[in-house]
């Protein structure tokens, strides 16, 4: 959009967390915050987030733009009346996915919203197209409102950095943990992992990231780095930046970013970083596997027999193969 019709012309509405990554990528283009949170404090969290988001509501109604999109494809009352809020002559939209979830009234509503507003609902791919869905259904709104044909390398996702990185190269980065435990592999088969790497002395400045409420777990898992590499001139650091900018310029200046399926792993990914990705196959095919080039390699999840965790069938050695090929990729 910003390509077709200017970056300055764009008015972006975002959750907080992404307000620095917008600000970053859009300098251009203007930006509304919508201060919607999922946990309860003391009233109802809909009404909680109506009275949070009335000072952003009026300055949505204030608007008159030429054409409205929705890149939400789970939208709740709350985020649906937002954006109809906005005076636009067109409006386009995914199909809600929540929609699925048996409840009569919610259809009816999105259903009588749509046919109010007029707008153009774009349905939601259901099966496999070869990337993951959250893109295809992005390719899709993109052809509805330009009103041509978009190949899905322009609209493939990209991130930049803005500042230089927080710490001087040459460094890897190990974003270990996941919100969804089911995600996360065995500290100590990466562990094993960074002994193949120091042995080869290839390990000099490891940076253990992951979100504030992760800070605890990353020190422990540090120590543990630290006590199973005690005699090499390996530095084992732990960085959480303050925002998701600050994140993304870390991840840009890694020499190689490690991870499960996280946010560095989408972020590392759009930054075209050396990325090594551990995938459970949670969600497959809706938001993973995709990459940009050869420098990045998900192991995907192997079929397994009884009660087998996914993480047990990828050998050691195949996924230090799958390093060397990202090591090696140019």
């Amino acid at each position: 959009m910003a390509r077709e019709f200017g970056e300055e012309n764009l008015t972006l509405a975002v959750l907080p967390m992404m307000e620095p990554v917008v600000r970053g990528q859009f300098p251009k283009a203007e930006v509304v915050i919508l201060p919607i949170r999922k946990q309860r404090v003391i009233l109802n969290v809909f009404v909680a987030n109506c009275l949070r988001c009335f000072p952003s509501w009026i300055q949505l109604l204030g608007k008159s733009v030429d054409t409205s999109i929705s890149l939400r494809h789970m939208r709740d009352y709350l985020q649906s009346f937002l954006f109809y809020s906005v005076r636009s002559r067109s409006r386009f939209l995914a199909s809600n996915l929540l929609l699925g979830n048996g409840r009569r009234v919610r259809r009816w509503t999105e259903c009588s919203m749509v046919a109010l507003f007029s707008a153009e609902i774009t349905e939601y791919p259901e099966r496999d197209v070869g990337i993951p869905r959250e893109i295809e259904a992005n390719r899709l709104l993109a052809c509805d409102v330009l009103r041509r044909g978009v190949e899905a390398s322009e609209i493939w996702p990209e991130l930049k950095a803005v500042e230089a990185p927080p710490i001087e190269s040459p460094y890897f980065v190990c974003a270990p943990f996941s919100s969804d435990i089911w995600k996360n592999f065995p500290e100590h088969r990466w562990i094993e992992l960074f002994e193949l790497l120091d042995a080869q002395g290839r390990l000099r400045n490891l940076v253990l990231t992951g979100s504030p409420d992760q800070r605890q777990v990353l020190e422990v898992f540090a120590g543990k780095i630290r006590k199973a590499l005690p005699q090499t001139k390996t530095t084992t650091t732990i960085m959480i930046p303050k925002d998701l900018q600050r994140f993304i310029d870390l991840l840009a200046g890694a020499d190689c970013v490690f991870t499960v399926d996280t946010a560095a792993a989408h972020g590392a990914t759009a930054l075209d970083r050396r990325t090594l990705i551990l995938f459970s196959g949670l969600h497959q095919g809706m938001f993973a596997p995709w990459t940009r080039s050869q420098r990045q390699i998900w192991i995907l999840p192997k079929k397994s027999s009884g009660d087998q965790q996914w993480h047990e069938a990828h050998r050691t050695s195949e996924i230090m193969a799958s390093l060397e090929e990202i090591l090696a990729a140019p």
